[in-house]
Parts: C-alpha cells; structure tokens; sequence
C-alpha cells in the first residue's frame, strides 16, 4: 500500500510539472506585425527593416498590411487576436491618438485593448512646396497666405491625419487662411504637389526625398516640437507662431493580456535595435529617428497625450 500511495504521489507531482515543462519558449513559432497602411509606404517600410533586425534575434516575422479606416481595421483585428505575443501591431499616432476622437464609433479601445510594446521611431512632419511657389522660407509662405486670404490650397494625406492637424495649429496660430485638399494617402499629394495642381502640401519626408533632390519640390518647415538633424536649417512651425507643434510617432502594440514575461522579450530585443547606431542610419531617408521606450513609459505617453489629441481634432473640425 505504501508503494502504492509513493507511486501515485509521483505521478501527480509529474502531472503537475508537465504544463511548466511544456511551455512553449518565445518565440517558439512565426510572430505577425500588422501594419494598418499599405506596403511601400513608410510606416511598411519601417516595419519590414525592424522585422530585418529582429529575426537574427531568433524571430521569424510575417508583415501584414491591413489599410482600411485611418489603421482602424489593422487596430481592431490585433485587440481581437490571441494575447499570446504572436500578433502585433505596429501603431501610430492616428491608431492610439487621433482616431479616438475622428470617429464616432471604434472597433477597439486604444489604452484598454492593448499592451504596449514599446516606441520605435518618431516621425518627421514637413510643410513642403511646389518649386514654382513665390515663397522659399516658412516666414515668407506666412507672410504670403496672410496676404492672400483663401487663395492657396494645400495637399495632405488625409482628413483627421497628424498632418492635417499640424497645418490647422499653424492656420489658427498664425490666423491663416488656407483650404485643406486631403487626399487618400502621401503619394497622390505629392504627385499632384510635384504637378503644380496644389502649391503646399504637409506630410512627411520619405516621399519628397526624390523631388526634393531633383529641385521639383523645397521644404520649408518642419512641424514636429523638435529639429530634425538631417534638416538642421529647416525651421520649426514654433519658430513662426508660438505653442504650435505636433509629435508623429510609430510604435509596437500586443493585445492587452499579452504575458509579461513575452512584453519583456519584446521589449528588450526592440531596445537592441533601436540603440544600434546603423540603425538610425537606415531610418534617416525615412525621415524618422528610432527611440526606446520601456512598456510602461509608452503606454504612459499614449494615455498623456490622448486629450490633446481629441482637442486637436475638435479644433480642426475634422470628422469621419
């Protein structure tokens, strides 16, 4: 009986270990960053060089695109998925910022269906021009849209876009007047800006480099609150009108209920990359400068900044 009683106490003492033992490591399968933008934009772009880095790390990555409702379907498919760390996303500011307040309705909500990951870059807002535009400095296009009232239009990606919003802080501060003409992503602004069919248009970088080189487009300022180093003569809407500026950020999200302990894998190999210098370097034409945030500092930067968003977007007018 003794043997007995010893025999099934060792069996129950496996029994219980078996699940520890049989925990998978992480990442013990392919990981899915789902990219709410279509491929070859920068976002895409971003995402794809951050999977490159990654995967030496013992990763295998799948990139997603899912466009659709300002990221709002990309959103809406990662806080459904398993919080198991084998969906992400890869957020924006128009994700976890904006949209809370330019749509009614959400499939998703941005602070409680989530778990941060952590930052990965912040990016570039630019005010560009047509080559043929009579102004070359932002003081000048100032001066200029006071003095003509209604008569210029500018290009943006979008309603409700981060851009957009940069340029009504600029239009309110400044007291400009200046028609909005969004369209449905940077590349067809830009195209048009580039054809003359509108003077101005605001947006970031990536898609202007080209233009840019070839004299075809002139940058004038730059919207973020900070100088972008591979624009240091550039000026800063701030410098024109005061208490203007906005942050564009990109970052890496998990459904809320993601294990600690795969947020802490995440979170670390995310830090190895994004301190390694050639990094940076690659990021540079996107216009966007890699910055590590821990979990719970993004997550903190997200709900800080919610409010100022949904200002923003009751100020423009913008709705969807």
């Amino acid at each position: 009986m003794k043997r007995l009683w010893m025999a099934l106490a060792a069996g129950w003492a496996c029994g219980m270990a078996a699940p520890g033992a049989a925990a998978e490591a992480y990442p013990a399968r392919p990981v899915q960053i789902v990219v709410p933008f279509a491929p070859g934009g920068a976002v895409d772009v971003l995402t794809r060089q951050l999977a490159q880095r990654l995967e030496p790390r013992g990763y295998t990555l799948v990139v997603e695109n899912k466009p659709g409702a300002g990221g709002n379907i990309a959103a809406g498919q990662v806080a459904r998925a398993a919080p198991d760390g084998y969906t992400l996303l890869m957020g924006t500011t128009n994700t976890h910022g904006i949209n809370s307040a330019l749509y009614d309705k959400l499939p998703y909500d941005p602070l409680r269906d989530f778990a941060p990951v952590g930052l990965v870059a912040d990016n570039v807002v630019v005010l560009l021009a047509n080559a043929d535009f009579p102004a070359s400095t932002l003081a000048e296009a100032v001066s200029l849209l006071k003095q003509n009232p209604g008569k210029y239009t500018y290009g943006s990606p979008g309603l409700g876009t981060v851009h957009q919003l940069a340029m009504e802080q600029l239009k309110r501060a400044a007291g400009l007047e200046v028609v909005h003409a969004p369209y449905k992503g940077a590349a067809p602004a830009m195209a048009d800006l580039v054809a003359g069919h509108v003077p101005l248009m605001i947006g970031g970088i990536a898609p202007a480099i080209p233009f840019l080189a070839s004299g075809r487009v002139k940058v004038l300022g730059v919207a973020n609150t900070e100088k972008y180093a591979a624009l240091p003569d550039v000026p800063l809407f701030s410098d024109v009108a005061a208490n203007v500026g906005v942050r564009s950020w990109i970052g890496l999200f998990a459904p809320a209920g993601t294990p600690q302990a795969v947020l802490s894998r995440l979170s670390e190999d995310l830090r190895a990359v994004l301190t390694d210098a050639s990094f940076a370097q690659a990021l540079q034409p996107l216009g966007m400068v890699p910055i590590y945030m821990t979990p719970q500092a993004f997550g903190d930067m997200v709900a800080r900044d919610m409010p100022a968003w949904r200002a923003a977007v009751e100020q423009s007018g913008a709705k969807q």
